[in-house]
């Protein structure tokens, strides 16, 4: 089965089906992509950007550009941005979310180097399929891209191969948000995918990713007024492991998936750290007529040095594909059995607030 990394590079990542060319002459192509949409948001949702006590609706939206020359029969060019557009009311604007160039060798795989997600991700993807009520695990890690990457990818006979090297990069975004000073690391992911097992497609994937923090005067944390780091602590290394199962296909018919994730992030100061480890199921079906559901279930313990939080959710999506543009859906998220410690603060969250709770959302989103 030979296919194109193409589509993967540049549509795929963009996160829509409806990509549209704009301009394709002598081996030169342009393609526009993105979204725009509105969520209801009930009290204690954290997707919101209001007061913990109340609902709210919050508008985004989002935008990509691609392009791809041919340079010779046997390589192409590539080029990729897309920006996450907020609504105005932190007066914020353009956010950079992908942005990489590249070249594609057809069959023999592609290289793009710049800001993308790293190769846990491949693992993780298999239960990326919510709005905002899932996503314990794997929402934590590559929630926001990274910089300064390089990524070779190998997609082709049902074989998935991905090896990255990471640069140096001041104000990194690793685990919740937060900000650090990388000096370098690497990742990489393997899958074999069977084509048709029973009722669609089943794929076995498995990801890791390893980073190290820079030290003396080349650590640029973002500091206050005592030169002490923001976020409380210098970045040490950090290790990441991912393991995913998905079997059927998600646009038709039934669909299932698991995902087993493990992280560790140390600091330079003293024997501090933060840890997750824990997993997430999720099984679905979706009908011709548009509409899909999914249901699942997230086990999560979150620790650090001094203590630690279990996390039990049920998340429960449901979606109307009315057409190709238009899709509407409703979500909740069910508490099942997640300690409640206020006092428990980890990367500078505070989780008791969001996970001990029962929220949901309605949202509409418009594609182009």
């Amino acid at each position: 089965m030979k296919k194109s990394l193409l589509a993967l590079a540049v549509v795929a990542v963009a996160a829509s089906a409806n990509a549209a060319t704009v301009y394709d002459k002598d081996g030169t192509s342009l393609t526009l992509d993105g979204r725009v949409q509105s969520v209801y948001y009930s009290v204690n949702h954290s997707g919101k950007t209001a007061g913990e006590n109340d609902s709210a609706i919050k508008n985004s939206g989002r935008f990509g550009i691609g392009g791809k020359t041919q340079v010779t029969d046997w390589v192409a060019g590539i080029g990729y941005a897309q920006w996450d557009v907020a609504d105005g009311s932190k007066d914020e604007g353009f956010t950079a979310r992908d942005q990489y160039v590249g070249a594609d060798f057809g069959e023999f795989g592609l290289v793009k180097a710049g800001r993308f997600v790293d190769s846990t991700y491949y693992a993780e993807e298999v239960t990326d399929h919510y709005e905002d009520a899932a996503g314990t695990v794997q929402g934590r890690f590559n929630g926001e891209r990274r910089g300064g990457q390089l990524l070779y990818i190998y997609d082709n006979y049902g074989f998935h191969a991905q090896a990255g090297l990471q640069t140096a990069q001041d104000n990194a975004r690793i685990i919740d948000g937060e900000k650090y000073s990388v000096d370098s690391g690497f990742n990489g992911a393997l899958g074999y995918t069977f084509d048709d097992v029973l009722f669609g497609p089943l794929s076995f994937r498995a990801g890791y990713s390893y980073l190290k923090g820079q030290t003396g005067n080349d650590v640029s944390d973002v500091l206050d007024d005592d030169l002490v780091p923001t976020n409380g602590l210098v970045f040490d290394k950090s290790k990441h492991a991912t393991f995913g199962i998905s079997w059927g296909n998600l646009n038709s018919g039934f669909y299932a998936a698991a995902l087993y994730e493990y992280q560790k992030m140390t600091y330079q100061d003293d024997d501090n750290y933060d840890k997750v480890k824990g997993f997430e199921l999720a099984a679905g079906y979706a009908f011709d007529n548009g509409v899909s559901a999914l249901v699942g279930y997230e086990s999560v313990k979150l620790s650090d040095e001094d203590n630690s939080l279990k996390v039990k959710r049920i998340p429960v999506f449901v979606n109307y594909k009315i057409n190709s543009n238009f899709n509407v859906w409703g979500e909740v998220g069910f508490n099942a059995g997640s300690d409640h410690k206020a006092d428990f603060v980890n990367a500078g969250e505070n989780y008791a607030k969001k996970y001990d709770k029962t929220v949901f959302s309605v949202g509409a989103r418009y594609t182009f």
